[in-house]
């Protein structure tokens, strides 16, 4: 579905050179545009569109990087995430550790949240260097990282 969706986004964009609004048709509305909040499918699909994540899963269901380059656990309880260099927001700043840090802590403790459960496994995140996080976990927690592949529903970044 995402697949499909940015193919219909990329085939509209190169229609024209100039500026013109893209018209999306979904059967439903999304409950809010928060990836944080959100919790409807119809939310989901217009995430995938919008908004990337650290990881995600292939074909095969094999964990992929996409705004990280890559992960290790130095321990079960420390895991360290690198981030892909040169990535920027809608806005215009860049996406580093401090950026992925205050996401990350959006999630685990903004009221309402639909996202700590899928995060609560973290106890604090350190900012090694600028494309650096560190994790310590609560316990060790394997499903993190493959909870970490959104649109299912985890962590956005927008």
């Amino acid at each position: 579905m995402r697949r499909l969706l940015l193919a219909a986004v990329f085939a509209a964009a190169s229609l024209s050179a100039s500026a013109q609004p893209l018209r999306i048709g979904l059967s439903a509305d999304p409950d809010l545009l928060d990836p944080t909040l959100g919790s409807s499918f119809y939310g989901r699909i217009v995430y995938a569109a919008m908004c990337d994540k650290l990881f995600d899963l292939d074909e095969k269901l094999n964990i992929v990087p996409q705004l990280a380059t890559g992960y290790h656990y130095d321990d079960p309880t420390h895991l360290i995430i690198t981030l892909r260099p040169g990535v920027i927001f809608h806005d215009g700043e860049k996406l580093d550790a401090e950026a992925a840090k205050y996401s990350l802590n959006r999630h685990l403790t903004l009221a309402g949240s639909m996202r700590a459960g899928e995060v609560n496994a973290i106890q604090t995140i350190e900012v090694m260097d600028p494309l650096t996080l560190r994790l310590t976990l609560k316990s060790p927690a394997a499903q993190l990282i493959a909870q970490s592949p959104i649109p299912n529903p985890q962590i956005y970044f927008t």
